[in-house]
């Protein structure tokens, strides 16, 4: 299988790396809305069709790599998801959208993590000045769209050539798209690896280790075969880059983990282990901890929160490696609503057994309740390659990636009858409307929404289940004849996520003109 991967990744390396010119009738500016799109469809592709390493270890430690470097480029608006792919080429590449591809073999042959920073800042740098949206004069749409029929036809079986002379590719175009745009690519690199603290000559040092494997890369190959050409100027055009910026000594080269990675990738893609028994069962003592979980959720039955944590943090000392302690402790911070603590609890579980999906499912959730969008998505990323095939837990999971990626709702908000006063004071006797248009990209799905409209008590007394017109619009309405008087508020739920939330007063009488009644 690995072997049938090879021309799969130089063809998308020679269309999405670098992202060529495409004569084609499909021409126009690729929005920022439909690279996000379009990326994600082709991602999808791959996901179906190419052979991705899954160990979670090995995937934190690329995406915290990879994060590192992301954080100094902000702002921006893509979230970046870091994968391996099984091949044993020195492979690098983005489809645009925060899609950035390495081969396993990248991992296992870095000589330092200096080495792989590089590669990661060159292809970060590549997503963040949106070369595909530059590509041949804001010809970039036609370039993603013959990107996806392209991935399409090799994965099938084809031949890349043949999808290079059938999609009019204009090779001298090709050329001097590829050398601004890797240069670009590397200059921005180079400052990206400075500003996150790395040394920058890993980058220089792994262009060598290409230039070890093939002397001969970039020069005198078809840029459609390849999409780094010629290395040896790329390694004398870094080094005035370095000197130029003057980066500090002490910037960082070694990373002690990365030997250990290194040895369990070798494991992962490994045609006897097959990935399989990599992550040991966590051993504890049952008879230590039991008691101890017992007494926990005893506490916490009758509402003594603090001492159940207590309870569970003394246990946890004990036993480290018991799993349903940071669980339970995880689950008691979420009730008094300490999302930070929540999140370090099962921060703790996933260490302790990457391997349990729904660990990383709720740990996506939380850091999505924290707005932290990067980490959401690797974590829930993590829970869909656990559950099994075509199980609601993987697709819950899908769905809240979908909804990190992409809005739910174009517009919306609550509205009634009366035409004066403010928008959020209504009058008893007056309907109540919710209202809002579904996304483009989710009116495919359909999704069934879910409107809770809660009264002052917070007691919900209408949950309304809608769904989309054919115009793409949802709405719902609340009645609010001897309706309670005071503060009501209505939220909009997709799956296990709150879309948003909106309060209401409802007034026994319409306010006068200085604010009484």
């Amino acid at each position: 299988m690995r072997g049938l991967l090879a021309p799969v990744c130089v063809t998308l390396l020679c269309i999405g790396c670098a992202l060529r010119s495409v004569e084609s009738p499909f021409g126009g500016d690729l929005t920022l809305e439909r690279e996000l799109e379009l990326s994600a469809e082709i991602h999808r592709q791959l996901r179906a069709q190419v052979p991705f390493v899954s160990d979670p270890v090995l995937l934190a430690y690329v995406n915290e790599l990879g994060q590192q470097i992301v954080r100094v480029t902000e702002p921006q608006p893509f979230i970046y998801r870091f994968s391996i792919l099984e091949s044993d080429d020195l492979n690098a590449f983005t489809i645009g959208g925060g899609y950035v591809y390495l081969s396993s073999a990248v991992v296992a042959q870095a000589g330092d993590v200096a080495e792989l920073a590089g590669v990661l800042a060159h292809e970060i740098a590549h997503v963040k000045v949106r070369h595909i949206a530059r590509a041949n004069e804001n010809q970039g749409l036609a370039t993603l769209i013959s990107l996806a029929a392209a991935a399409a036809v090799v994965l099938a079986g084809g031949d890349p050539s043949l999808i290079a002379i059938g999609s009019g590719i204009n090779v001298s175009m090709q050329l001097k798209h590829s050398r601004e745009h890797e240069a670009e690519a590397d200059r921005e690199g180079i400052e990206y690896m400075i500003r996150s603290g790395y040394q920058p000559d890993g980058m220089i040092r792994f262009f060598q280790r290409i230039l070890t494997v093939s002397p001969h890369a970039g020069e005198g190959i078809p840029p459609y075969l390849f999409t780094h050409p010629a290395l040896r100027e790329r390694i004398a055009a870094a080094r005035v880059d370095i000197k130029r910026l003057h980066p500090p000594w002490d910037l960082i080269r070694r990373d002690d983990r990365l030997p250990q990675i290194q040895a369990r990738l070798a494991l992962a893609v490994s045609s006897v282990v097959g990935g399989s028994g990599l992550q040991a069962r966590a051993s504890f003592d049952r008879k230590v901890s039991d008691p101890l979980l017992e007494q926990a959720r005893q506490e916490s039955g009758r509402g003594e929160f603090r001492r159940a944590d207590q309870t569970l943090a003394r246990a946890q000392k004990l036993e480290p490696q018991d799993p349903r302690l940071v669980l339970a402790r995880a689950d008691l911070a979420q009730e008094r609503a300490d999302l930070p603590a929540a999140r370090l609890h099962l921060e703790r579980a996933f260490e302790i057994d990457p391997s349990v999906p729904l660990v990383a499912y709720r740990l996506g959730l939380i850091h999505k309740q924290l707005a932290n969008r990067s980490s959401a998505v690797f974590y829930l990323e993590q829970a869909v390659h656990g559950f099994s095939a075509h199980s609601s837990g993987r697709r819950r999971a899908e769905l809240a990636i979908e909804q990190i990626s992409f809005p739910v709702l174009d517009e919306s908000g609550i509205g009634g009858r009366s035409e004066d006063g403010p928008s959020n004071i209504f009058i008893r006797g007056e309907e109540v409307t919710w209202s809002g248009r579904i996304s483009r990209y989710f009116q495919t799905y359909n999704p069934e929404l879910v409107v809770n409209w809660s009264d002052p008590s917070g007691v919900v007394v209408l949950e309304d289940r809608v769904r989309m017109n054919p115009f793409g619009h949802v709405s719902s309405s609340l009645r609010t004849k001897d309706a309670a008087l005071g503060r009501w508020k209505v939220s909009v739920r997709l799956g296990d996520s709150l879309l948003e939330e909106h309060s209401f007063q409802l007034r026994g009488r319409r306010a006068s003109s200085n604010g009484g009644f």
